[in-house]
């Protein structure tokens, strides 16, 4: 990619889970603004982690990795880990790589929250 690379991530709690909302474009340059954003919501060891791709635009290899390492790291500190992504560029990229074979995939942050009272 070339030009100016932007990501905004924005952090909320919502009732029993923690939600990382990202938008802009998911690749090297940016994946590690939402490494440190993941990783310090998951240092303050939240019920679950909702990361919300919805306003992704580009989701390259490095975004994949990000989100492999975040699914070992909820599987290995026991968080339920929840995926909000329903546009093509995320959702076509972890359904081909099979990541959500990993972590569960949702349309919507309410589907994610729904899910994760599911489990309780």
């Amino acid at each position: 990619m070339t030009g100016e690379q932007t990501l905004t991530v924005r952090v909320r709690t919502v009732p029993g889970a923690v939600v990382v909302a990202a938008a802009g474009d998911l690749d090297l340059g940016t994946a590690p603004v939402l490494r440190a954003r993941t990783r310090a919501v998951l240092d303050g060891r939240p019920g679950a982690l909702i990361v919300d791709l919805d306003g992704i635009g580009f989701c390259g290899s490095a975004g994949l990795q990000l989100l492999a390492e975040l699914a070992a790291e909820t599987t290995a500190g026991g968080v339920p880990l929840a995926v909000v992504a329903d546009g093509y560029p995320v959702l076509r990229a972890v359904r081909l790589s099979r990541l959500d074979e990993a972590f569960a995939v949702h349309a919507t942050v309410d589907a994610a929250r729904a899910w994760i009272r599911d489990r309780a």
